[in-house]
């Protein structure tokens, strides 16, 4: 990959950057699934590079799956481990094969369409002279642990300086917390941000609305702060099928995939709106079956995929889900759907 770094400063775009970073910060957000985000925390970052595992030291777009030391719910989900990318971004349940350029969380999916953190996503590397390696260890005692992922002295394209930041995930709370140790850089490419995607998404974001954008190519991040995302209390997940009419469409071989695809569409056929979030889950799947593109899999149920839209769900509406099957045996797809309102 060519990289060509500018060696000049324009002091009084930094000095602009700087003002507006200032004030276009937002205080407070949140998203359609409930987590909340503020930069109203303390800045704390931790620096584990002498204390910490590296690795991608040299590695210019590589990734590492890292098996974290506590069950991590994310969305709805609980992970067991995670893919961190050189270029600043964390995702589950895979690696992403095409995070070199950044997505607008908003209107485009995630790589991969996987779940992602990424507290500065933007091309990074650790494969020129000088740049550090990513760093992860975990801190504190069972039930209150954090298990730390470091990007220590990483370079971005263009980016003379090197740049230094954090996501800390919280056990027991689901807390996620970007530290921000060193994001100033001498070109306004980079600079506080200039040219990162930084926030949290489920699988199929988009279209849910799980997911909440900080900022996007936009210098609003400064040296020795931090952003905290808190995932919603909640009651708990309702089962409300008696509710419910499910009408599922055929399935249709793509051969050029080798995937089933069609579309599950449920009807609130009962006599009070039903609360969002909204989650089908696929029970009692046909063995060998399996989603493709689900949100997650509810332990003990089977793939549950997010309804699209917003707002609640009125009586007589309607919501379409698409959904894709790996069929290898070509066996007759059979599942029952379950409908829950609220966060698991």
């Amino acid at each position: 990959m060519t990289r060509n770094r500018m060696k000049t400063m324009n002091w009084g775009w930094i000095l602009a950057a700087a003002t507006l970073s200032a004030f276009a910060i937002p205080a407070f957000g949140q998203d359609s699934f409930g987590y909340t985000a503020t930069n109203a925390v303390v800045y704390s970052f931790i620096d584990i590079s002498r204390t910490g595992t590296g690795v991608l030291a040299n590695v210019d777009d590589g990734t590492a799956t890292l098996t974290l030391p506590f069950g991590f719910k994310f969305y709805g989900t609980t992970y067991t481990s995670l893919c961190a990318s050189s270029n600043g971004i964390v995702s589950f349940g895979g690696c992403p094969t095409d995070d070199v350029t950044t997505r607008d969380l908003t209107a485009q999916p995630t790589p991969g369409n996987l779940p992602v953190i990424a507290p500065f996503w933007m091309d990074l590397t650790f494969a020129i002279p000088g740049a550090g390696a990513l760093y992860y260890q975990t801190l504190g005692t069972a039930g209150a642990r954090q298990f730390v992922v470091e990007w220590n002295n990483v370079r971005a394209l263009n980016g003379t300086d090197p740049l230094s930041f954090e996501v800390v995930l919280q056990e027991g709370t689901n807390l996620i917390s970007f530290q921000y140790n060193r994001v100033d850089s001498a070109n306004p490419s980079v600079n506080l941000g200039a040219g990162a995607t930084v926030g949290i998404a489920a699988a199929n974001g988009v279209a849910s609305k799980y997911r909440y954008q900080w900022s996007r190519n936009t210098p609003v991040i400064q040296d020795s702060t931090a952003i905290r995302f808190t995932p919603p209390a909640g009651a708990g997940a309702v089962d409300v099928s008696v509710s419910i009419n499910v009408t599922t469409s055929a399935f249709v071989l793509n051969r050029a995939t080798a995937l089933y695809s069609g579309t599950i569409a449920i009807q609130n056929i009962g006599t009070a709106a039903l609360k969002r979030p909204l989650t089908i889950v696929l029970t009692a799947l046909t063995s060998g079956v399996t989603a493709v593109g689900a949100t997650g899999t509810l332990a003990g149920q089977g793939p549950y995929y997010l309804v699209p839209g917003t707002g609640d769900l009125a009586p007589g509406a309607s919501a379409s889900i698409p959904v894709q099957f790996s069929n290898p045996s070509n066996a007759k797809i059979s599942f029952t759907v379950k409908t829950y309102s609220g966060n698991f």
